[in-house]
């Protein structure tokens, strides 16, 4: 009987190809954290891999908004959005706009 290893390995190896000024570029901001390269880039890519699935999220969200239009024709207008929008903060508030057809 073989037995498997089902257990992910916690940090995978990769390689990355710069040029030399990213690379002096990189050292410097490295130095002037007082961190190790590899930190700094560990931390470039997670803030980078948050935001595009930030923004693939926002544009998945917004498919499904139109999607959701399409087939009920609900929706609300950019003058009823801007008219809530203007009021949020003032001592009359207006409440959240109701999608109508």
């Amino acid at each position: 009987m073989s037995t498997l290893n089902t257990q992910t390995p916690r940090n995978t190896p990769l390689s990355v190809k710069l040029e030399p000024t990213e690379k002096t570029a990189l050292a410097k901001i490295a130095e002037g954290k007082k961190r190790s390269v590899h930190f700094v880039m560990r931390e470039a890519l997670s803030e980078y891999i948050d935001r595009e699935q930030k923004r693939l999220d926002f544009y998945e969200d917004g498919r499904k908004a139109l999607e959701h239009y399409r087939a009920t024709g609900l929706h609300v207008t950019s003058a009823e959005i801007k008219t809530w929008a203007e009021s949020l903060g003032t001592s009359n508030e207006l409440p959240t706009p109701i999608c109508h057809k």
